[in-house]
C-alpha cells in the first residue's frame, strides 16, 4: 500500500508540476487501557514530598488534579479518570513520580498532608484517557 501511494505521489508531483500532500486513510484513535491500581495520597511540602517540596517531577507545583505515577506504565503527561470503589470518579494528570510509586502504584495529590492520611490505601481503577 505504501508503495502505491508513494508512486502516486510521484505520479502527482511530475504531472502536476506541484508538491501536494497525500494523507492516510488511516487514522489513529485515542488508545485507552484500565488498569487496576493501588493509590494512595500525598500532599506539598518537605513532608510527603521530600526534597521537591511543592514541586512535581516536571517542575509545575502539587496540587489536587496530579497524580505521581510509574512512567513505565502510565506515561507522565498522560491525563487519566481515576474511578473508586465508592462510585466516585476523578481525572488527573500524571506529572509526577515517587520512589515507593513502582507499578501500578498511583500517588494522588492532596490539598494536605491530612487529607493524604484520612485518604489512606485504596484500590482503585485507572484509565488512561489520552
Amino acid at each position: 500500500m505504501k508503495k502505491i501511494i508513494v508512486a502516486f505521489y510521484i505520479a502527482t508531483t511530475l504531472i502536476l508540476g506541484v508538491n501536494t500532500q497525500i494523507v492516510s486513510a488511516e487514522t489513529k484513535t485515542s488508545a485507552t487501557s484500565t488498569l487496576d491500581i493501588v493509590a494512595t495520597a500525598y500532599a506539598p511540602g518537605p513532608h510527603d514530598n521530600g526534597k521537591w517540596g511543592n514541586l512535581t517531577y516536571m517542575g509545575t507545583k502539587v496540587r489536587p488534579g496530579i497524580i505521581a505515577v510509574d512512567p513505565k506504565i502510565i506515561p507522565l503527561g498522560s491525563k487519566v479518570r481515576i474511578d473508586f470503589a465508592d462510585g466516585r470518579t476523578v481525572e488527573a494528570i500524571a506529572e509526577d513520580t515517587g520512589g515507593a510509586i513502582k507499578g501500578n502504584r498511583i500517588d494522588i495529590a492532596m490539598q494536605t498532608v491530612s487529607e493524604a492520611y484520612k485518604f489512606g490505601m485504596q484500590k482503585v481503577k485507572v484509565t488512561v484517557l489520552e
